[in-house]
């Protein structure tokens, strides 16, 4: 847990010490044990815990998006994103989603790609100028970026039908995040998130973020990417591009 969550937790013990203490001392039972029932069956104590488990949602979505911050893999993926989402034609909170995805199309391979970002970025932290963006312009880093976009590409063959389902996926909004087994927390919304959109538009741009930029690559990226898939980008990659607006 994070030291905003564990700050939560301390905030809510002390805050409900308090109440409970105040209504002993204002309650007409002499009976300490009789107080204590009717604090805790109380509204207010019921408050007290409903504000908790906002202000600790909130803070537990932070870490998860503190967490995805911190992963290369996820990073890398929405480098060519970067564009689009400081100009807020893409929103953030639509990032889960795409990552939910990029999940279902790697599967177990995206745990072996986050390892291989990992180590380059180890290796990386020993430049005296270290910065995202050598890894961004890293070799190996560009060949897992590769390696997952033409995953991805493979899944579009059918193109309209892959493309709607993916907006359904993107529209999503989940209201819960797991915690274990059988325990669940339900996320705030932000208003951001009630007012993301994902339709074709914003679909056309993601993609073409993606995926355009490969069929511009300079001279020792391309040869490097036809080695690795046995034809230059042209080839995978035109006819995606050609279908997006």
């Amino acid at each position: 847990m994070s030291v905003d969550g564990r700050n939560e937790l301390q905030r809510f013990a002390e805050s409900v010490v308090e109440a409970f203490l105040q209504q002993v001392k204002d309650s007409e039972h002499a009976d300490q044990a009789e107080a204590s029932r009717e604090f805790f069956a109380s509204r207010q104590c019921a408050d007290l815990v409903d504000r908790f488990m906002r202000s600790f949602a909130q803070a537990l979505a932070t870490d998860l998006m503190q967490e995805r911050r911190a992963d290369p893999f996820r990073r890398l993926l929405c480098h060519p994103l970067t564009e689009l989402l400081d100009q807020g034609a893409l929103s953030r909170s639509l990032l889960g989603n795409y990552f939910s995805f990029l999940h279902l199309v790697l599967g177990d391979d995206q745990e072996s790609m986050t390892q291989r970002c990992q180590q380059i970025i180890d290796q990386l932290h020993s430049h005296p100028q270290f910065s995202w963006d050598l890894f961004y312009d890293n070799e190996r880093a560009k060949l897992v970026l590769w390696q997952a976009l033409m995953r991805v590409q493979d899944t579009f063959k059918r193109f309209d039908a892959r493309r709607d389902w993916f907006i359904g996926l993107m529209q999503n909004r989940p209201h819960s995040v797991s915690l274990g087994t059988h325990s669940f927390m339900t996320l705030p919304r932000s208003d951001e998130e009630d007012q993301a959109s994902f339709g074709v538009t914003e679909f056309n741009l993601m993609f073409g973020a993606l995926y355009r930029p490969l069929l511009s690559l300079n001279g020792a990226d391309q040869a490097a990417f036809s080695t690795t898939f046995g034809a230059p980008p042209e080839k995978w990659i035109r006819p995606l591009v050609d279908q997006l607006g």
